[in-house]
């Protein structure tokens, strides 16, 4: 049987052990090389051009122990090439600003990838071709056909590569993945690899790639194969193992939402660098029954904690614990590892789409698709990532296009919904002496949220119009693999049948915990003045040790007491309905709409350290709330109460809703506390939690390893909607996991 253990400790190695400033050497060069070139084209013709010449001339790298096939080179640029590279970054024609437009954030029909394989999707391709008179949609599946022709001539190149070195068994099937219809585990597998690869290693910085529902998709060749005897279980495994490895060697090192150009790779260098791809695995299939199978469980038994990439994405339904007890127990145990492993909620999902106004049909197509949020696949294009108006030339007036160059509105003030809430406090201070109540909070707090969601939907609204006037202007990667994009010669940008942009109440547990003070202390108690209250805050409160006690003495969001759940369930359900009344009628005329989310990444960290003290306690220049979680610090109740509290969130109100869902291993311990987090997390689920990741990590393990990095380069965390390798991460983002765990 294959002996994986190379194949794993190259991964591991690449991860913890390629120099900070590795970089795709081969793809810088050679688009350095022909930046300028093809100017009389347009996009289309032009992305498939470099495209052609790229994965023409970049080497084919193979490992006697490879079973999946396809790698990039990524070392350390000469003195030379590194002068030369710092200017290909600042050059006007870099191919990212002009040719190669992003098509990240997203996922591609693979089901049909492996139905049709190149051949099909290239025949598909022509048919399409051949009824079009337009010369935008000429020259936009001409592309599409020179990209499969590209791609069929790689994988040739790499069969070639492979036989040369004597891996017959490999070229064989690199072969066939690239010039049939995938009829088999093996060559469907190696098929959907490359297709990764060359998005991910060659043209997307930042492709952060759904893979897709790969044990729905493969297993019918799965089954197939064991039934005939072509494949064992333990082969499928190898592949799968493999397949995961290749992930990890395209990666850099650091992280990408805080870290910068002194502590990490970055995408410039590297284009997957710290990108996660998704493979999503369980969930319910079309018609609301399990899609679980002997794949799914075959997927999860894979996954390598020491990994990042793929982040395994699991769609919990009531019940799936215990329906499929093994599954559960495999999934939970990698968990306990801190696996890159992350859990939805279906039914939440589901119900939330619908709400919006979705039908169920559309609405059972999600995916999960970037950090924390959930998308409706290839049906519908998030606004902020692939080709905006500007790309596809198709303004009226100099007017127009300077109105629609400003800043995609994805937050209202700078340090989001904290800073506005603390607007309207300021405003009621100043007329506090004629009688105010937690409901002018309220009123004002909301007042605001309604005229951004306005303003910020009439925006994107006019952004798309302008898109469609000429949607077939320009090309990606990504268009190549919807079957709409082909069949309408539309860019999936201005041609999906859903737009949507997200809508999220940034930092919510931290506004929460405001208003909770805010209405206990001065309202309820009347222990002190709204007015007296901003001062302490706006000095820091220095010279007020009693009054930051004070403030942080109340149960905040967490604690899982009614006061603080009532207002936690208030604000919720408020922003929500908010957020999904006014998509609707965009929604019924454009097939655009605001995803309400409580969503924050990392922002809670860039946000809190240039703000100044709030009145739940916090210290100026110190983190907000992180997701949908409560501040560090809340929980004083122990995890249980902080589930109870989310639980006042409504589970039909919501899309994504992070919970980083930190614990101490050692309480977890054995088969009897793996039991216990089994059930405590499906009891979680099964009562309406919308989401959970978990960190397993001893937090006096994660404080040595910033005094002794080397001795702990084995440790993962989970950051937002990717793992991290601890001691490769900021020191502040160090710092704020470490508050998480105590």
């Amino acid at each position: 049987m294959y002996d994986l253990n190379p194949n794993v400790a190259e991964a591991q190695a690449a991860l913890t052990q390629k120099p900070l400033l590795a970089t795709s050497a081969e793809r810088f060069l050679i688009l350095d090389e022909i930046k300028s070139s093809c100017k009389e084209l347009p996009q289309p013709k032009r992305f498939a051009r470099f495209l052609s010449v790229l994965l023409s001339r970049v080497s084919t790298p193979i490992e006697p122990y490879d079973l999946i096939v396809g790698r990039c080179v990524d070392r350390l640029l000469t003195q030379e090439e590194e002068k030369r590279f710092q200017a290909f970054l600042k050059h006007p024609d870099h191919p990212k600003r002009q040719v190669l437009f992003s098509s990240g954030h997203c996922s591609y029909e693979w089901d049909e990838i492996v139905e049709y394989g190149l051949p099909g999707l290239r025949a598909r391709a022509c048919a399409s071709l051949a009824e079009r008179t337009d010369a935008d949609q000429r020259a936009f599946l001409e592309s599409v056909i020179e990209i499969y022709d590209a791609l069929r001539d790689f994988m040739l190149r790499y069969a070639d590569a492979a036989l040369k070195k004597g891996m017959e068994r490999v070229a064989k099937n690199m072969k066939k993945a690239a010039t049939e219809r995938p009829d088999d585990f093996y060559s469907a597998l190696q098929l959907l690899w490359i297709v990764t690869l060359v998005d991910c290693a060659y043209i997307t910085p930042n492709p952060t790639l759904t893979l897709g529902r790969l044990d729905q998709i493969l297993y019918p060749l799965y089954r197939a194969d064991l039934e005939a005897g072509r494949m064992t279980r333990e082969e499928a495994a190898a592949y799968i193992t493999d397949y995961y490895c290749k992930h990890n060697l395209i990666m850099g090192r650091g992280e990408h939402q805080v870290g910068d150009a002194t502590n990490s790779t970055t995408f410039d260098r590297i284009c997957c660098f710290d990108a996660p791809q998704y493979l999503l695995l369980a969930g319910t299939d079309e018609k609301g029954k399990s899609a679980v199978n002997d794949l799914t469980l075959l997927f999860a038994e894979c996954i390598v904690p020491a990994f990042k990439n793929p982040v395994a994405v699991v769609r919990y339904f009531k019940g799936m614990d215990k329906a499929y007890p093994d599954l559960w127990r495999v999934l939970t145990g990698k968990s306990l590892q801190s696996a890159s492993l992350m859990y939805y909620n279906d039914g939440n999902v589901l119900k939330t789409y619908q709400r919006l106004g979705i039908p169920e049909n559309d609405a059972r197509q999600y995916i999960h698709f970037g950090c924390n949020w959930p998308g409706l696949g290839v049906k519908a294009g998030w606004m902020l990532i692939g080709p905006k108006s500007d790309k596809y030339h198709a303004y009226n007036s100099s007017e127009e296009a300077k109105e629609l160059r400003i800043p995609y509105m994805r937050m209202n003030a700078e340090h989001g919904w904290p800073e506005d809430l603390m607007i309207v406090l300021r405003e009621l201070a100043g007329r506090e002496a004629q009688g105010i109540t937690i409901e002018d909070v309220y009123a004002g707090f909301f007042g605001r949220m309604a005229d951004f969601i306005d303003r910020k939907l009439a925006h994107l609204s006019h952004e798309l119009e302008v898109r469609r006037r000429r949607p077939a202007a320009v090309l990606t990667f990504g268009d190549c693999f919807y079957a709409d994009s082909v069949r309408d010669a539309a860019c999936f940008s201005a041609g999906a049948k859903y737009h949507f942009e997200f809508q999220s109440f940034y930092m919510f547990g931290s506004v929460a915990d405001c208003i909770i003070t805010v209405d206990q202390l001065v309202f309820i108690e009347k222990r002190l003045t709204l007015k007296d209250l901003l001062i302490a805050t706006d000095a820091n409160f220095k010279g007020y040790p009693e009054l930051l006690a004070l403030c942080r003495h109340v149960p905040k969001y967490g604690s899982d007491t009614a006061h603080s759940n009532a207002h936690v369930k208030r604000l919720a359900e408020t922003a929500a309905r908010m957020i999904i009344e006014k998509s609707r009628p965009y929604l019924e005329r454009q097939g655009l709409f605001l995803e309400p989310c409580l969503q924050s990444d990392t922002w809670h960290l860039k946000m809190g350290e240039s703000f100044g003290a709030t009145p739940d306690g916090r210290l100026a220049h110190t983190p907000f709330s992180q997701n949908a979680r409560p501040a560090n610090g809340s929980c004083i109740n122990g995890i249980t109460a902080m589930f109870n509290a989310m639980l006042s969130i409504p589970a039909d109100g919501f899309l994504s809703g992070a919970l980083n869902l930190d614990i101490d291993p050692k309480d977890y311990a054995g088969e009897g506390g793996h039991a216990l987090f089994a059930a405590l997390l499906a009891t979680y689920f099964s009562g309406g939690g919308l989401h959970a990741q978990v960190t397993a990590a001893d937090v006096n393990a994660l404080i040595d390893a910033q005094q002794h990095p080397n001795d702990h380069r084995d440790l993962r965390v989970r950051v937002t909607g990717y793992s991290g390798v601890f001691v490769d991460i900021c020191r502040r983002l160090q710092d704020d996991i470490i508050e998480r765990l105590k």
